[in-house]
């Protein structure tokens, strides 16, 4: 590492903790009997305590240089949306698990801000890295799938498409959150021209065999984000969206041939009867989310201004779910209504300047393309997490967190989008201070806990058989009520 600027080989630090941790979590079990959301937050934890201290010492200039991009009026929206929730947390029923989200909340946003500065500064060599990260993903996630596939063939285990899943995710729901979010991604390289025939056909398969991969696992969640995207597309983008849109259709059919030839074809000639999930009957159904809905809704008119802190969804005791399956409906039942709209405001804006700046012309087709295949990627993440729990699964979270960064850095790039700023030294120990407080306060959170987490679960078990209620559900944590 060459200053404590951000350059040099220090710059693409960020990239590789968040390409390490997105590697690692499917497919490696360090603790055994350890929950794989357990896991994972460990993980997670790890990851940000990591990024937060390199953003105080080595990446602070970087980090300020980015944050000061971002206009006025959202870094003031921004400010008061965490402020609102700081006050939220202090008045909450259970206030260590309310600054325990609080503070995983800002340590999140700082890393994103992390991503977007070395994203910016290093250019296309950070995007040939991160594109290389997706692919290496999402062929590691497939190939641990399809070993248990293999294995269950070869070991003629029942072929159960529910249980598929669980030697990378916990459950698959999961798998499609990502899905959601890698599928847009998978397609860049078929939109350019110049790349090879051989590669585009590798390139094409990982997609078809993504999309089978989808259909196996029957998440409604993805065919909901990326059917929705695609009409946002065609309204909004249709001249930029169309070759990406045949690759995805081209996509889908195949990734349906490859599941009736793995999943419907050959097991029979092995002597083996899969378990195939018939979501067919259920497809409109809501799964309990109505019941969810309804109590995050009840909430919020009891609880407008503030919320009922931030995590306490988790503390009402609900059938179906420790959160609300819902981004707007839990932010404000937690947090309040005006912090959400704080919250939402940088959203809708960013939204708004990703599909003019797609609009204009431009002298850089691959960068313009790769900004494109990243805006549909977070747009199938916003529609999804109305009706799925993105804000709250650790893996989630840290595969939003680098694709947003990502965006924020392209975007960045742009002379107009990036005017000179006046340096601040009271800014950048300010933001410091912010990730700092944040650090001890997600450190203070979690150490009653984290080193128990085994027997902590087996504890919840054994009292939920003991009264009749059995509930692993997850929110910051596998046993996802509090207290």
């Amino acid at each position: 590492m060459k200053s404590n600027d951000g350059s040099g080989v220090g710059l693409m630090a960020p990239l590789l903790l968040i390409g390490l941790t997105l590697m690692v979590g499917p497919v490696v079990e360090f603790v055994q009997y350890m929950m794989w959301h357990d896991r994972q937050r460990i993980g997670q934890v790890v990851l940000l305590l990591v990024m937060v201290l390199g953003g105080a010492s080595i990446w602070r200039h970087a980090l300020w240089d980015t944050f000061i991009q971002i206009p006025n009026y959202i870094r003031a929206a921004l400010f008061f949306g965490l402020l609102l929730g700081a006050v939220s947390s202090v008045f909450s029923h259970y206030p260590r698990y309310a600054w325990l989200e609080w503070s995983t909340f800002v340590l999140l946003f700082v890393s994103m801000l992390l991503i977007a500065a070395h994203a910016r500064r290093k250019g296309k060599e950070f995007d040939q890295w991160a594109i290389r990260v997706v692919w290496i993903v999402a062929f590691l996630i497939f190939l641990r799938i399809m070993m248990g596939y293999m294995a269950a063939l070869i070991e003629k285990i029942e072929l159960d498409s529910v249980t598929l899943f669980t030697s990378s995710f916990s459950n698959r729901r999961f798998f499609g959150q990502v899905a959601s979010m890698v599928i847009p991604l998978l397609a860049y390289p078929l939109l350019i021209r110049a790349t090879p025939l051989w590669q585009r056909w590798v390139f094409f398969l990982l997609l078809a065999a993504w999309w089978m991969l989808v259909i196996v696992s029957g998440t409604r969640g993805t065919a909901l984000a990326i059917a929705g995207s695609s009409i946002l597309l065609v309204i909004f983008l249709w001249q930029h969206s169309r070759a990406w849109l045949k690759f995805q259709f081209v996509g889908v059919l195949a990734g349906g041939v490859l599941f009736v030839i793995l999943f419907v074809w050959l097991p029979p000639l092995v002597g083996q009867t899969p378990a195939l999930e018939n979501r067919a009957s259920n497809l409109v159904s809501l799964s309990g989310r109505e019941e969810l809905w309804g109590m995050a809704w009840v909430q919020i008119q009891a609880h407008p201004w503030l919320g009922i802190g931030p995590m306490h969804f988790a503390s009402l005791g609900l059938k179906y779910g420790a959160h609300p399956h819902n981004a707007i409906l839990q932010l404000a039942s937690e947090w309040g209504v005006i912090a959400t709209a704080a919250f939402i405001l940088p959203v809708m804006f960013a939204g708004k300047r990703l599909i003019m700046h797609l609009r204009q012309p431009s002298t850089d087709f691959k960068e313009k393309k790769l900004l494109f295949c990243i805006a549909v990627s977070l747009l199938a993440a916003i529609i999804q997490s109305m009706v799925d729990g993105i804000l709250v699964i650790p893996y989630t979270q840290i595969w939003l967190i680098f694709i947003a960064g990502w965006a924020l850095g392209i975007y960045f790039r742009n002379p107009a989008a990036s005017p000179m700023q006046v340096p601040s030294r009271f800014g950048e120990v300010g933001i410091v201070f912010v990730g700092l407080v944040a650090a001890i306060l997600l450190l203070k959170g979690i150490s009653p806990e984290v080193f128990d987490r085994v027997s902590i679960t087996k504890r919840y078990v054994v009292d939920g058989i003991r009264t009749g209620k059995i509930m692993i559900l997850p929110r910051y944590w596998g046993a996802g009520e509090i207290p």
